[in-house]
């Protein structure tokens, strides 16, 4: 059985949107647009020097022994993707793999995947140890985003994105030292509203409403250290949830000296409190959200 051990990056890109597109324009089209997208992300990947490795589903994984040239084939198919229906979740790591059979296997296969699934639609995340491989100079193309743990790994690790061409900040803050009550709670029928300025939505059970600077949100929050699609208000089985997927982090507020620091992580809400996007509620900058949930 012929293997061969090779140090290089691994880049997996994987496609989400799949499912709205085809409840919209049908199947036949869905499958077009899927698959042109697919054929462009292997067409870049191809132009760069990387290697095609498979497809799985909507995802495609690819190999390049030079950092710089998986760096920039990932620039390029951000840029593609960043005005259509569909979006990408890219995640980009760098080590030793093992070469078998036309496939890629080992820990840095592993590690890529979760950092794609960790990545938002659109998203780019690239590990520490792809940015040390990086001549200085390109490294200037990236910006550190957090520092993350991952399961099946001992240590967290810092986890670098592309930097955004608008100019927006990434708010580094400190890690919450405290965690919402998690513990179950009998399934009710709920509503929750959330307030904003003179924006007002409300929540309905298996409904979302977003929140984030981007115009496609339901609540637009229009600030720099706001990421796009910042987080998401969820009921589901009589609970409310918030799902906190930005750069920057989000306070939740219940009371006097309750204030917890949440990123990219899922918890639940009680009662009533305040939402505060990447700044702490008291600073004078800071944009809050009420939120409020009603037992129907």
């Amino acid at each position: 059985m012929d293997q061969e051990r090779v140090l290089a990056a691994v880049l997996l890109v994987d496609v989400v949107g799949s499912t709205p597109l085809y409840e919209r324009i049908g199947d036949v089209g869905a499958l077009q647009q899927i698959s042109e997208c697919l054929d462009e992300v292997r067409g870049i990947t191809a132009l760069y020097g990387g290697d095609f490795i498979h497809s799985k589903g909507d995802d495609v994984l690819s190999l390049f022994t030079r950092p710089e040239a998986a760096l920039k084939a990932v620039g390029q198919i951000s840029s593609k993707l960043s005005g259509g229906s569909l979006k990408a979740r890219i995640g980009l790591h760098f080590g030793a793999v093992i070469r078998m059979r036309g496939d890629i296997f080992g820990d840095v296969v592993n590690v890529t995947a979760r950092l794609s699934s960790t990545a938002n639609p659109g998203e780019v995340l690239v590990s520490q140890s792809f940015f040390e491989a990086l001549v200085p100079e390109s490294r200037s193309a990236l910006r550190l985003l957090d520092r993350m743990a991952f399961k099946g790994k001992q240590e967290p690790f810092d986890v670098y994105t592309l930097r955004e061409e608008d100019g927006a900040v990434s708010t580094q803050l400190a890690r919450r030292s405290t965690v919402f009550d998690r513990a179950a709670s009998p399934t009710r029928h709920v509503n929750l509203i959330i307030r904003y300025g003179d924006q007002l939505r409300c929540c309905h059970d298996n409904e979302f409403v977003t929140i984030g600077r981007s115009p496609e949100c339901n609540i637009i929050v229009p600030r720099p250290w706001v990421s796009r699609h910042h987080a998401t208000f969820t009921i589901s089985n009589g609970r409310a949830r918030l799902a906190e997927r930005s750069s920057s982090g989000t306070f939740v507020s219940t009371g006097p000296d309750q204030e917890v620091f949440v990123r990219r992580e899922d918890v639940l809400l009680f009662g009533s409190g305040l939402i505060s996007p990447g700044l702490r509620s008291f600073l004078s900058e800071a944009q809050i959200l009420h939120y409020e949930i009603i037992s129907g």
